[in-house]
């Protein structure tokens, strides 16, 4: 029995993907396999059996009622950076000392590479 061989593409770190090759009578093969995928669908994507609270909170529920319908810290963290970039660009740098000057540099060069991760296309 003959069998197919399609190249395996490793471009992405998520997942190898089959490239090439038709099936008699079918079409295109290539499929990606996650075994994973029927875990975390009943797990809400948490990868474990165990929950690690890093942090005590004064009201969890209302922490986790603000993840689930606000966002999650790095949207609010995203949020906070994109206002800030904007004072930061207004803010008038005569007076400062050359430590200030460079910590608002440093900033706006790290949202920078920031814009330019996100602006990549992802999954492609």
């Amino acid at each position: 029995m003959a069998q197919m061989l399609a190249p395996v593409s490793v471009t992405t770190p998520e997942f190898p993907i089959a490239t090439g090759g038709d099936g008699p009578l079918s079409g295109g093969v290539a499929q990606v396999i996650n075994p994973w995928r029927w875990f975390t669908t009943i797990m809400g994507n948490q990868f474990s059996l165990f929950s690690i609270n890093l942090g005590r909170s004064s009201a969890p529920q209302v922490e986790a009622q603000i993840l689930d319908e606000v966002g999650s810290y790095g949207r609010q963290l995203g949020r906070i950076g994109e206002a800030l970039e904007v004072l930061v660009k207004e803010f008038p740098r005569e007076g400062l000392s050359e430590a200030a000057v460079a910590a608002l540099e440093d900033f706006s060069a790290q949202m920078r590479e920031i814009k330019r991760i996100k602006e990549k296309p992802h999954g492609a």
